[in-house]
């Protein structure tokens, strides 16, 4: 494991000169850009018994696949509005499943859209699925505690991150040895091929691979302190990797990466960081501090050169990586699409909470905890439900 060398970019929200992003695919850049300013948001009803939505894919152009805190696996028509529930992966063998269930935090499909990557019924286990029928395949077993992240290598391999500090690489194949078919259940029980335990994280919150640059990003929190980092994993070399100490501490929920170059992006309370991992001697960071306090980052993605940031507090904000700067409307100001829909659930919860962290407007409570961009590109994928630990309740629309 490597400390890296790391290059703090000084001055928030200011444009880069060091080893720019180059403006490639100009025309897109402008439509992106323009698309961001222009977003409506259509929102799709979820029935109340789903309890917050952590994780999404589409799985075809009318279809998305959605992972909820309640633990369960629902598919969602967009166009439609019909959904149906997928039954949660058990291991074969009995396996002590976690007092507090964590949910489904992570879903992945494959480059091929052949396979499906999630939480199983153990929230410690991987489950797979063949798509497009979403028939069992295998549960993998091996991490001890909640699974937070899946992330495709190829067609064949995967990695997952656990808040047991673990990353795990596996293969789909029939492996002998890490892989066994249990016929009474029709499906595979398997283990990692690789088991990387990092010296310095002890928990991990997220993770992302980069084709790009072949590295598997991990964010969580370290063994000796309780400082935030994030690690570049060489998947073909398990036993280099780099390790940045990252300067916020708070919150760091989610990472995203580049579609074409070792540029990555983790979210924090109060600031979007910027890890660029072009340079092999040192690593450039720089932090741009979100537009409003402790506005909390829960999702990202990265479109071409934008990133897209799903916020706590109820907003979808839009950074440009090569201005290393948030995109502004005419008055100057950063863009930030406010939701307006969204249930939440009428109880005793809800009413102590109202008094001092809510309003009348259900809207005002809702953290956008997952999004996606179908194949177009054109089309967003955006849920969560309310941030409060006890309140219930969901959010999902389409931003077009």
């Amino acid at each position: 494991e490597e400390k890296a060398k790391v290059s703090i970019i000084e001055g928030e929200n200011e444009r880069c000169n060091k080893r720019p992003i180059p403006y490639n695919h100009r025309k897109r850049i402008i439509e992106e850009t323009r698309n961001c300013r222009h977003l409506a948001e259509r929102p799709i009803d979820i029935p109340s018994k789903y309890n917050k939505i952590f994780a999404s894919a589409w799985v075809t152009q009318e279809t998305v696949i959605v992972g909820t805190k309640c633990n369960k696996l629902l598919e969602i028509n967009v166009q439609s509005g019909a959904k149906r529930e997928v039954p949660l992966l058990r291991s074969p063998l009995p396996r002590e499943v976690p007092d507090n269930s964590a949910g489904i935090h992570s879903i992945a499909i494959n480059p091929s859209k052949t396979f499906l990557a999630t939480g199983g019924h153990n929230v410690n286990d991987l489950a797979l699925y063949t798509l497009p029928g979403y028939e069992p395949y295998a549960v993998g077993e091996f991490h001890h505690n909640w699974l937070f992240g899946t992330a495709w290598v190829n067609d064949f391999v995967l990695c997952t991150g656990s808040k047991d500090g673990l990353v795990c690489i596996w293969t789909i194949l029939d492996v002998q040895g890490f892989s066994t078919y249990e016929p009474s259940c029709g499906i595979y029980r398997k283990t990692p091929l690789e088991i990387v335990s990092h010296a310095s994280i002890d928990r991990i919150r997220d993770i992302h691979y980069s084709p790009a640059s072949k590295k598997l990003a991990s964010i969580g929190y370290g063994k000796e302190k309780d400082e935030a980092v994030i690690s570049l994993l060489d998947v073909n070399n398990v036993m280099s990797h780099r390790v940045i100490e990252l300067p916020q501490m708070r919150e760091n929920m989610a990472v995203s990466g580049h579609d074409t170059m070792p540029v990555f992006a983790v979210g924090s309370l109060d600031h979007l960081m910027i890890v660029d991992d072009r340079d092999p001697t040192v690593v450039d960071l720089m932090s741009a501090k979100l537009p409003n306090p402790a506005q909390g980052v829960r999702s990202l993605t990265f479109q071409g050169d934008i990133i897209t940031v799903g916020a706590c507090r109820t907003s979808l904000m839009f950074y440009d990586v090569r201005k290393r700067d948030f995109i502004m409307d005419h008055l100057r100001t950063p863009i930030m699409r406010q939701l307006k829909y969204g249930f939440v659930e009428d109880n005793y919860d809800f009413h102590q909470h109202r008094s001092t962290s809510l309003t009348l407007g259900k809207s005002f409570i809702h953290s956008i905890m997952t999004h996606c961009y179908d194949d177009s590109g054109l089309r967003l994928f955006a849920a969560g439900g309310p941030l409060t630990l006890e309140l219930v309740g969901n959010y999902a629309s389409i931003w077009e």
